[in-house]
């Protein structure tokens, strides 16, 4: 009985049905494990983190606790208040729900039912039964259902594209040996669960099942891979704690100010809550939310769908970009670009005086091609796509027309050339097609090996032509007669080429600041050349290989990683090293990817990167697809993701500049003992018509000038850096003086007229305010209409400011009382002040 030593299988016979449950207890079902979806309740509780939040849940139950007590037909503010808490736990939770459906899309890559060999008889079993030393059965169509050794096999190809990243089906050996320094795409003696079998058959021996495949390695990798926080996030997060403190101290301030003034404790608490409204900018999660909307429907027209809203702000901020070779950088269609006619062509074959046509017939003559687009073999779809580029549809059948096939010797893995046969008249030519060293050539030349030798060392994969010419019958000659004593002809070099706009593409990337790197599963020559022609490999940058890579310590790779622009034949593992070598060094790393071993890396960047042609599994496991799965596009995606930061700051300028103001104000009211000149209802009615609904017209603002010349915004940078902090705090000194200035002007008259105009001046200045936020240049620099819902919002935001002042039933409902003409003149002209201000300081500033 022969048997395969470390895994006890009979080859012959397979397991016996006690050994494979015996195995089956102890190894397990051959599937992936899966992590549960979290739960509605979970993402409540992680939202219920966020300190305003829970500041505005107090401020609710006491609005309600004292309308209650004093007015228990009015619970008007507690609603309002309550409302905004509601709508930012809705948009908390919405940003933070992004399910993980990567596991469920690698369980589908499992085939139902497999051939297994059992006690002598092939059985089709569910897959999930499948233990290590089953011996199964493939054939084309087929998809391998765990980790195994080819025993055996006849012209066996499998499509293992989805693990390393590369479209060529790869050809099976039984018989071959590996290296240490063998990748995965280079274990010919080896097939990976997921892998679709594209022509022949084998038989294979199960060494891996479930987890311990390279899916289920992968699948590990995914799960224990923590999703970063995006920079924005962490800023908003940090905003939001010091906004609470500020909150929470401000309240009780409020109080105790309040009570040292005679103020009874009900009205010393609505004081209170006043200040922490006026703390807290409410509408701002609303605000930065439709702004990150409006980048992700901007992205869609360009062709990426971005698939969580704080992606639009990371991607913006991306210094270093990891792209994978094929189908981003590159075609993904293997082209003819090198035609090397090395020998005249004998009479019957020179159609034309063009040599290089004459060569290409030649080519065509020894290939074959199925219906669907020249055929799926891509070094047959090269040769048929350069024919149909050089030769009209009139000449080739013209020339066809001569001929007659008559016999062909398909493309075999152990001769590696393909041959067929013609009849010319009344002669016959054989064609054969290959490797240059499995081409059996009557005349040998070294000069055939140094253009061979030329074009290899170009990157190119070289295949050669000869022909051999008989005159008797054809059916005299043997198989091994027509594949020797050839005629060599020429060489075709065949390569993936560049897209035509990468090169532009990396250029403007350079300029930002931004590094591109080539992550490949593709050979060093290869990716080299292309990298050099793309712009991506330069003078003093470095080409390294996953087996050199290895040998590398992490602290070190830290220390060398900024060196190197292509990392060429590498692992999953590999990639996820790359990538957090370079976020070691404060980089944010966007990575692409298409496979399932891209998956890992995609989820461990800061943005991954999928593409629209690409695996299920590596789109749920990215942040954005590329639909076109053009590298140019993820430029295109920095630059609006810049545009949306941009604007994002502008949203903070306009709104906390009013905050600030009216904590202030509130609060220096209460120390001269006039009392808090605006309700908590009040404020909350300004930040969401005065702040928010503007506020969210600058999402949409056209980028700044410039915009992709400018150094990434540093990870750790704050979002007030670059002076905006200082800016904020002027304008809200600016804020805080006009509305003091209008609660002395009004208390001449009345406290209600006071606070009527009080609220007026904060509304309008701020509404004016916005168009001091579109740009460092001056307002009469810009087009009024460049942004027209900003207009159309502050003029809405206006009106509703006027309406409720002055509508009887609204002065009831919210406290105000009827100001007259000297009064309003009194409140355009405070509110204009902080505009004239602003444009006085940028016309300065320019000359």
């Amino acid at each position: 009985m022969k048997k395969i030593e470390n895994l006890q299988t009979d080859v012959q016979k397979g397991l016996i049905q006690q050994e494979a449950q015996e195995r089956l207890r102890y190894y397990g079902l051959n599937s992936i494990d899966t992590q549960a979806n979290k739960s509605i309740f979970t993402y409540v509780k992680e939202a219920m983190k966020d300190i305003t939040i829970l500041i505005l849940l107090v401020a609710t139950g006491l609005s309600t606790y004292i309308a209650y007590q004093t007015h228990p037909d009015d619970f008007t503010e507690p609603v309002v208040i309550f409302s905004i808490v509601l709508l930012n736990l809705y948009l908390s939770i919405r940003q933070q729900k992004s399910a993980e459906k990567s596991m469920e899309q690698l369980k589908k890559m499992s085939t139902p039912t497999s051939s297994v060999l059992r006690e002598g008889v092939v059985k089709e079993i569910n897959s999930s039964e499948i233990v290590p030393g089953d011996i199964v059965q493939l054939t084309l169509g087929d998809r391998v259902p765990a980790d195994a050794k080819v025993i055996s096999c006849v012209n066996f190809f499998v499509d293992e594209s989805f693990l390393t990243g590369e479209s060529e089906p790869n050809e099976k050996d039984a018989s071959y040996q590996a290296s240490e320094t063998d990748g995965l795409s280079d274990r010919k003696d080896l097939v990976f669960s997921g892998a679709l079998v594209v022509t022949g058959k084998a038989t294979i021996l199960v060494e891996k099942t479930g987890n311990e495949t390279e899916i289920g390695k992968i699948s590990h990798l995914i799960s224990n891979e923590i999703t970063n926080v995006a920079p924005l996030q962490i800023k908003m997060q940090k905003l939001g704690k010091i906004l609470g403190i500020v909150a929470i101290i401000a309240g009780f301030l409020a109080i105790g100010i309040g009570i040292t003034k005679g103020l009874s404790v009900e009205t010393s608490i609505m004081t209170a809550i006043s200040m922490a409204v006026a703390a807290i900018p409410e509408v701002l999660p609303v605000v930065v939310t439709i702004s990150l909307a409006v980048g992700m429907g901007n992205m869609a027209v360009k062709k990426t769908i971005v698939r969580t809203p704080s992606t639009v702000e990371t991607v913006g901020g991306v210094s270093v970009i990891c792209s994978d070779k094929t189908g981003t950088i590159t075609e993904n269609k293997m082209t003819v670009k090198k035609i090397a006619p090395l020998a005249e062509m004998p009479a019957l074959l020179s159609f034309t005086e063009d040599q290089e046509k004459n060569l290409l017939f030649l080519f065509y003559l020894a290939s074959s091609f199925s219906e669907n687009e020249g055929g799926s073999n891509p070094t047959e779809s090269a040769i048929k796509k350069a024919i149909d580029t050089r030769f009209s549809e009139k000449e080739l059948q013209e020339h066809l027309s001569h001929l007659k096939k008559i016999k062909e010797l398909p493309f075999d893995s152990k001769r590696k050339r393909m041959t067929d046969v013609y009849q010319i008249g009344k002669e016959y030519v054989s064609v054969t097609k290959g490797a240059f060293d499995r081409l059996q050539l009557a005349n040998p030349n070294e000069h055939y090996l140094t253009i061979h030798d030329q074009l290899a060392n170009q990157a190119y994969r070289v295949l050669g032509v000869a022909y051999k010419v008989f005159q008797q019958p054809i059916e005299d000659i043997s198989e091994e007669d027509l594949e020797e004593g050839l005629t060599f002809s020429g060489f075709v070099g065949i390569i993936d080429p560049a897209k035509k706009e990468v090169a532009k593409a990396v250029e403007v990337a350079k300029q930002a600041g931004i590094k591109t790197i080539m992550i490949t599963g593709d050979h060093l020559l290869t990716a080299s050349r292309i990298a050099k022609e793309v712009g991506i490999l330069e003078e003093g940058n470095e080409a390294i290989t996953g087996a050199e890579l290895k040998k590398i310590s992490d602290r070190d790779l830290v220390k060398r990683i900024d060196r190197y622009r292509v990392f060429a034949r590498t692992s999953p593992e590999d990639k996820i090293r790359i990538v957090k070598a370079f976020q070691e060094n404060d980089e944010i790393v966007a990575m692409t990817g298409d496979g399932v071993n891209d998956a890992p890396a995609l989820k461990a960047a800061d943005v991954g990167i999928a593409m629209g042609s690409g695996t299920e599994v590596a789109k749920e496991a990215s942040d954005m697809i590329l639909v076109d799965d053009h590298f140019a596009t993820i430029v295109q995606a920095v630059e609006e993701g810049r545009r949306v930061y941009q604007n994002i700051r502008k949203s903070l300028y306009a709104m906390l500049g009013c905050n600030i103001s009216a904590l202030t104000v509130v609060l220096l009211s209460l120390i001269f003992g006039w009392g808090a000149p605006v309700t908590a209802i009040q404020l909350l009615i300004i930040k969401v018509v005065a702040d928010g609904i503007p506020g969210f017209s600058l999402s949409v603002e056209p980028s700044e000038e410039k915009n992709m010349e400018k150094q990434p915004i540093h990870k750790n940078e704050s979002i007030f850096s670059q002076g905006l902090a200082v800016k904020i705090l002027e304008i809200s000194v600016v804020f805080t003086i006009v509305t003091l200035l209008a609660i002395v002007i009004g208390r001449t008259q009345s406290v209600a007229i006071a606070e009527t105009m009080t609220f007026i001046v904060l509304g309008l200045s701020t509404i004016i305010h916005m168009y001091n936020c579109r740009s460092e240049q001056s307002i009469l620099r810009l087009k009024f209409l460049g942004n027209p819902l900003l207009v159309l919002t502050t003029m809405i935001g206006a009106l509703i400011i006027v309406l409720l002042v002055t509508i009887p039933v609204t002065q009831h409902i919210f406290g105000f009382v009827t100001i007259g003409l000297t009064n309003w003149l009194w409140v355009l002209g405070l509110s204009l002040i902080p505009v004239i201000y602003i444009e006085i300081k940028k016309w300065t500033h320019l000359f």
